[in-house]
């Protein structure tokens, strides 16, 4: 088993507004690193505890009553609305329009049928990539992009696209940080008009496919009753959810099976045997999704006055639901702030799917879930048997912004098998 430690600061709660990108970086991955240290403890008026000026909610029997009561406790649009508005930041009859637009179309490549498909996107993908983290990052998103757009019958164009989602990721970090410390009038603007430029340049990409001007007309047709809706928001938040979220568990697999060298022989002999049971195989990715979960925390507005978990929570208030503590939390999980590799509560499924929710859960679940699932396995069967791992240390660094990604220049080695 293996035993990770992580630091803890609190820089936002100054109030000092930076503009320099390491420091919201640090200030962002912060709040991750306070929600791992104080995931399991007990606040003073309740479970609940407070984080700055919410209320952070991480036992899931409260948790789950937040996310399967909707019209309670809200989708908050804050900064992040900036981007646009897609099925991730909006509520009621809008969410469900923008939500019944894919649904279907992720369902659809999400069944047996497709599983061939997606195995040989990664194989193939991961096979023309050199031994490095950086190169078989890019092979993961490409393997990931290729079988997003094939789900609308779309082709991307793969440098450009790759290049607009890093430009996404950088703009939703700034809007998040904006979201904790005040920006300046001239912080807002530049990054609001830094959010405005690549959603445009997104749809200029778009629409010079044929195919991809059809779909997006498709969408915009779904969605006549909803005022001022864009289809390029609402197929680019679908595509970065999707995508990060899918390469980064991946990515932390590679550097827990880099942390155990048994845990990662015995997987990959697993792999190797070609059965079709994989228990242990499975088993890492769910405690990878467990311990790392790709969203972290999320925050909710309050519709009513309510009670919950001990707190009074006022209509209008913003809170905080912590996936992390959820997670980690000590009365669902054995020695939760472990990383364990053979956890027991997933080799012997006997976990309880409450304190289990990478996707979520209730009528807000993430919709690609089955297709999110579908990829890692098939993303990490693809590396296992391509690759082999190995860690210098075991000091756990993570880059967050919207999803929880290893930090770039880890300590992971990596040879072709």
């Amino acid at each position: 088993m293996v035993s990770v430690a992580v630091g803890l600061t609190e820089p936002w709660l100054t109030g000092v507004v930076v503009d320099n990108p390491a420091q919201i970086e640090s200030v962002l991955n912060n709040i991750v690193y306070v929600l791992f240290a104080q995931s399991g403890q007990a606040g003073t008026n309740g479970k609940a505890r407070d984080l700055g000026n919410l209320v952070v909610f991480d036992d899931p029997e409260a948790v789950d009553t937040i996310v399967k009561t909707p019209a309670l406790f809200r989708k908050n649009f804050s900064l992040i609305s900036a981007l646009g508005f897609s099925r991730f930041n909006t509520n009621d009859e809008d969410w469900a329009i923008r939500r019944a637009i894919t649904q279907d179309i992720y369902l659809a490549a999400a069944k047996p049928a497709q599983q061939p498909f997606v195995a040989e996107a990664y194989e193939a993908s991961l096979s023309r990539s050199e031994a490095t983290l950086p190169a078989i990052q890019q092979a993961l998103f490409a393997a990931s992009m290729t079988i997003f757009y094939r789900a609308f019958a779309l082709v991307p164009d793969m440098a450009t696209t790759l290049s607009l989602l890093d430009r996404v990721r950088d703009v939703l970090r700034r809007l998040q940080y904006y979201s904790w410390v005040s920006p300046t009038t001239a912080e807002r603007a530049t990054t609001i008009k830094d959010a405005r430029t690549v959603i445009a340049d997104f749809a200029s990409m778009l629409m010079s496919d044929t195919r991809a001007a059809a779909e997006m007309k498709r969408f915009r047709t779904e969605a006549t009753s909803i005022e001022g809706f864009s289809p390029v928001e609402e197929f680019v938040m679908n595509l970065f959810a999707g995508v990060e979220t899918t390469v980064t568990t991946a990515l932390w697999v590679m550097d827990r099976l880099g942390a155990n060298q048994q845990v990662q022989e015995r997987i990959h002999a697993e792999i190797l045997s070609g059965e079709a049971q994989t228990p242990y195989t499975d088993c890492i990715i769910n405690e990878t999704m467990r311990y790392f979960p790709p969203i972290p925390f999320l925050t909710r507005e309050v519709s009513a006055d309510t009670v919950l978990d001990g707190r009074e929570l006022r209509a209008g208030q913003l809170i905080m639901v912590s996936i992390v503590g959820v997670h980690q939390n000590p009365a669902f999980w054995e020695n939760p702030r472990t990383f364990d590799a053979s956890r027991k509560e997933f080799i012997d499924n006997s976990f309880d799917r409450r304190a289990f929710i990478p996707f979520l859960t209730g009528p807000r679940m993430c919709g690609g879930a089955r297709l999110g699932r579908l990829e890692v396995k098939e993303a990490v069967l693809a590396i296992v048997r391509q690759f082999a791992f190995s860690r210098a240390d075991d000091v756990i660094r993570f880059d967050y912004a919207l999803a929880l990604r290893p930090a770039q220049g880890s300590s992971v080695g990596v040879s072709r098998r």
